[in-house]
This record gives structure tokens, C-alpha cells and sequence, in this order.
């Protein structure tokens, strides 16, 4: 019979704990909808143009635990004029545990807003439909390739820098 170590076990479910994120609350921080001027929009120049910007920022409550507040604002004009403006912040406290320091930039800037994105998409449609207007359905986004997009950049100016610093000694 072979013998069998005992802690085998015990590192099994040490490995299958060890990174673990556990989503405690998402709640809506805030929410705005604003349509200037509805009535001098010209209802024969078409469909508005419409722009999708994303910000995130964090907060650390204790140890493990993060704050991540998505905030999606969608404009829509038409020629000059702004048709509505709607901005949504959803908020979302996550726990930790198991995540080395390497790892964290990824959960909170690529999981974490992955969680958020869904609520906020909802409560913008259900904005701009109470104000009146149309807006076709807002698609995913891959936060994973705005995260690796992100990465590349801030390697390549680290690199032009020390390439400029390199040259002037």
C-alpha cells in the first residue's frame, strides 16, 4: 500500500482557497439625466451621435476590502446641441482574500467593473427611456482589453522615458 501524506489534503484546500472575491453590497451611488432643450432638437436630422466615456476609481475600506465606484456617462447630441446627458455611478464593496499585489490591479480594474457594468447599462436605459429618447442598446465592453491596453501604454512611455533619461546622460 502506498503511504499517503497526511497534509496532502490540507495543501489541497489551502490551493482551492487561496484567491477568493466575494462581492458584500452594489448599490446605486449616483444618478443624474438632463435633456436641455428636447423641444429645438430638429426631429428630422436623424438619430443623435452618441458618446460612451467610463471612469472608475476605488476606495480602500480596510484591509481586503475595496470600494469600486463605475461611473458611465452617455451623451448624445445632435449638430451642437446636446439631446441628453445621463450619467450613472454604481458602486460595489468586494472581499479579497487570497490575491497577491501582482494580481489586484487586474481584479479591481477587469473583474470588478465586469460585476458593475450590467447595472449601470440598465439604469441608463431606464433614464433615457423615461426622458423620452431612444438609445439602442449599449454592448459590452472588454475591460480586460482597456486593463492590457492601459498596461501597454504605461510600459511604452516608461520605456521612452528611460530612453530620454538614457540620452541626456
Amino acid at each position: 500500500m502506498a503511504e499517503e501524506n497526511p497534509n496532502a489534503g490540507a495543501a489541497k484546500a489551502n490551493e482551492q482557497r487561496e484567491a477568493q472575491m466575494a462581492v458584500q453590497h452594489i448599490y446605486l451611488k449616483d444618478a443624474s439625466f438632463e435633456a436641455p432643450s428636447p423641444q429645438e432638437l430638429d426631429q428630422s436630422a436623424g438619430q443623435p451621435d452618441i458618446n460612451l466615456n467610463l471612469s472608475q476609481r476605488t476606495n480602500k475600506i480596510d484591509e481586503g476590502r475595496i470600494e469600486v465606484i463605475l461611473t458611465v456617462t452617455v451623451t448624445a447630441k445632435q449638430g451642437e446641441k446636446t439631446a441628453f446627458l445621463c450619467e450613472v455611478q454604481y458602486g460595489g464593496i468586494f472581499q479579497f482574500q487570497g490575491f497577491t499585489e501582482e494580481q489586484m490591479p487586474y481584479v479591481v480594474n477587469v473583474l470588478c467593473p465586469n460585476i458593475l457594468f450590467p447595472y449601470n447599462r440598465t439604469q441608463i436605459g431606464n433614464m433615457v427611456a423615461a426622458g423620452g429618447f431612444f438609445l439602442p442598446p449599449i454592448q459590452p465592453i472588454n475591460f480586460e482589453g482597456i486593463f492590457r491596453q492601459r498596461m501597454a501604454d504605461a510600459q511604452s512611455r516608461a520605456s521612452q522615458e528611460q530612453g530620454a533619461s538614457d540620452s541626456v546622460q
